[in-house]
């Protein structure tokens, strides 16, 4: 029998869950980002809903979920000791619109995992990783960037900030010192692995972080991305104020439209 899996975080952040999407615009099985077609349709699915101006921005998107996807099951692993099932045949792309934002993530068809064998993790994870990425993740993302015109490393240079992400997440509300530790165990691992298992020349994981001062709240500090996610790349878009790409001035100027908004 499966123990309880708390889905909150990979929920709320990434919509990813075995609920999925409450109703979702259009739905198909992971699996299938390898055909040719089927992945146009699934780029195309979600760019349409936030009015891309082609499909770099979901080719973007769509490849960094796929970072994600490794990060809950870094998670899963640090709190549970269980490698969760994210493989693409236990996936369904989903694409949903509950307000005004357009979101996508996946559902997983069936909750499985396998209990991280004591003694032998670093080995084990090493397993695991090694065929996670050879034979999906890697690929995958290969065939994304291809659909869209772009180079891979525009889609693996967003893994580092993706990491970085969950890192202050758990600094900031994990209680429990040991899932912490575990995590930063297991993620120094993933960053530790060859370049050539990503086809690069450098593991994408491993990216200093870097931050920026809220606009909002003086003394509260915000994670810069690791590189430009594209959310620019749409109609009326605009570079996110922790875009890596923007320079001092813009943004000054980004900051100055951000606090008007805000009334301040």
């Amino acid at each position: 029998m499966e123990p309880y899996f708390d889905f909150t975080f990979a929920k709320m952040y990434y919509h990813v869950s075995p609920e999925g999407a409450g109703q979702p615009l259009y739905e198909q099985p992971a699996v299938r980002m390898f055909e040719d077609q089927p992945l146009r349709e699934m780029l195309s699915s979600y760019g349409q809903q936030v009015q891309a101006l082609s499909l770099e921005l979901p080719a973007s998107f769509v490849g960094t979920s796929l970072c994600r996807l490794t990060l809950i099951q870094l998670l899963f692993a640090a709190q549970y000791d269980r490698l969760i099932d994210l493989q693409p045949d236990n996936l369904v792309y989903q694409v949903e619109k509950p307000g005004d934002y357009a979101y996508f993530g996946y559902k997983i068809k069936e909750v499985r995992s396998d209990e991280i064998p004591a003694g032998e993790r670093s080995s084990y994870l090493a397993r695991h990783w090694e065929r996670y990425f050879g034979m999906f993740i890697t690929p995958a993302i290969e065939k994304i960037a291809g659909a869209a015109g772009l180079k891979p490393d525009a889609i693996w240079q967003q893994f580092g900030g993706q990491l970085n992400f969950v890192i202050d997440f758990l600094a900031a509300n994990e209680p429990r010192q040991e899932v912490v530790e575990r995590f930063m165990q297991d993620s120094r691992q993933l960053k530790e692995m060859a370049p050539e298992l990503f086809r690069r020349r450098r593991n994408p994981y491993h990216h200093p972080p870097r931050y920026v001062e809220s606009p909002l709240n003086p003394g509260e500090k915000w994670l810069i991305q690791s590189s430009c996610c594209m959310y620019d790349r749409r109609a009326g878009g605009s570079r996110c104020y922790t875009c890596p790409q923007l320079t001092p001035a813009e943004r000054e100027v980004r900051r100055q439209a951000m606090l008007a908004e805000a009334g301040k």
